[in-house]
């Protein structure tokens, strides 16, 4: 028997290796509410909106929506939240320019622009660094890194504009920007900023492509045109080069989050009716999500924009005709049902060892009396 425990180990391995996760659904709740965001407590950032439509930039926690108010104005989204709960997003004020926010303390802060009117923040690191774009004296958006008080320039690949989606713990940036002869953002590339010049990281053989995410080792990702522009696809850039992460069958994917297990979540069409589903791409696999949760539930999982280093994801879903934001935590991973066959017969070998062994041993025994 003792011959069969490691080829019960192994298959044991394998049945790990195999196991598909599996996502409970969490509720945020509001009359209609999005989720951009989440921290590594599982906090949410996003937006209710109103009846009419208006988002409020808005906080999930536990159950409860706390909601962060505006700059004057009519509107407001949360766009990024860091470990200690302090908020960035984008508000209108009292003359309906929408402006970049910090929200800390119980109170929402503008963070200025680059001499423009208008600005945007899109996410905070836990240093406080924030990222995003804002309007300069040209009135021309680009992406800002915005640090001790000021709001700095990032610059551009050498057109007229750009934007910043994210920051890592090192303050590496991701984002996109106009390349030479670009007219605006009609030729964006993707970007990744460590502190001197935008590094540019190309397309899949398209015009544009745009980096919405990346962990703490760099790893960017977000989408890139396939040549003759017939579609974006998701893509990781990793170790120097782009990876391609596929669909779900259908034409088109965005990667819009990432965490340091190099996990993405995104959102992909399907094969068939053209409809789309959030994804979680893990362990070279794309997974729709919607194969990932109870079906009984009644949720049907539209995308997802963040995932956090526990697994958890903030993702928007409908149910019922109504749109909520949504959490999805990491239940039990299932094995695959080849998986569970080949376990339960490495546990059958194992059980025939066992009788076997005993049934010599009495033999023995009886063969001694």
């Amino acid at each position: 028997m003792s011959r069969l425990i490691p080829l019960l180990l192994l298959t044991l391995a394998v049945a790990s290796a195999q196991a598909a996760p599996r996502y409970t659904v969490i509720d945020l709740g509001g009359s209609n509410s999005s989720a951009y965001a989440i921290n590594s407590l599982g906090l949410v950032a996003g937006a209710e909106y109103s009846p009419s439509g208006v988002p409020q930039a808005a906080l999930f926690h536990d159950g409860t929506i706390t909601r962060l108010g505006t700059l004057g104005g009519a509107s407001s989204t949360a766009n990024g939240i860091n470990a200690y709960g302090q908020l960035v997003g984008g508000s209108t004020n009292a003359d309906e320019l929408r402006r970049a926010f910090l929200y800390a303390n119980g109170a929402m802060r503008d963070l200025g622009t680059l001499g423009g009117a208008e600005a945007e923040a899109m996410r905070i690191n836990n240093a406080g660094q924030i990222v995003g774009s804002a309007a300069n004296a040209d009135n021309l958006w680009h992406a800002f890194l915005y640090s001790g008080g000021g709001m700095r320039d990032l610059g551009t690949l050498g057109g007229e504009v750009s934007t910043a989606f994210d920051i890592n713990v090192h303050g590496q940036v991701a984002g996109n920007a106009a390349i030479s002869g670009a007219i605006a953002f009609h030729a964006v590339h993707a970007f990744v900023y460590a502190g001197t010049a935008l590094q540019d990281l190309g397309t899949f053989g398209g015009t544009n492509s745009s980096a919405w995410s990346l962990n703490d080792a760099g790893h960017a990702v977000g989408y890139a045109a396939v040549t003759d522009d017939a579609a974006d696809h998701a893509f990781l850039y990793a170790n120097g080069a782009m990876h391609d992460l596929g669909t779900l069958g259908g034409t088109y994917s965005f990667a819009a989050g990432i965490n340091n297990a190099d996990q993405v979540v995104g959102v992909s069409n399907i094969a068939g009716d053209g409809g789309s589903s959030g994804f979680l791409y893990s362990g070279g696999v794309m997974l729709d999500l919607n194969t990932l949760i109870d079906p009984a539930s009644g949720w049907r999982i539209d995308d997802a924009h963040d995932i956090n280093d526990h697994q958890q994801i903030a993702a928007n879903g409908c149910k019922a005709g109504i749109c909520h934001a949504l959490r999805l935590d990491l239940a039990a991973a299932v094995p695959e049902p080849a998986a569970w066959l080949t376990l339960s017969a490495g546990l059958g070998l194992l059980g025939v060892a066992a009788r076997r062994r005993r049934a010599a041993i009495e033999d023995d025994i009886a063969a001694s009396v």
